[in-house]
């Protein structure tokens, strides 16, 4: 690639955040929908049962 498109493609990623415009050869990973809330879990979560959050389905 030449230098002038290197440094376009900085300046979008600089202006639009991280990994806003690659080029086609680094590929395509697709964006997860979902993320842990990891705040939301008990600090104990793995030794407190009566701390887990209860769920109830209608």
């Amino acid at each position: 690639m030449g230098a002038a498109l290197i440094e376009a493609l900085d300046a979008c990623n600089r202006r639009f955040g991280r990994s806003a415009v690659v080029p086609g050869a680094a590929g395509f990973a697709p964006k997860r929908e979902w993320l842990t809330k990891f705040e939301m879990r008990s600090p104990r979560y793995t030794t407190r049962l009566d701390e887990l959050p209860v769920v109830a389905a209608a």
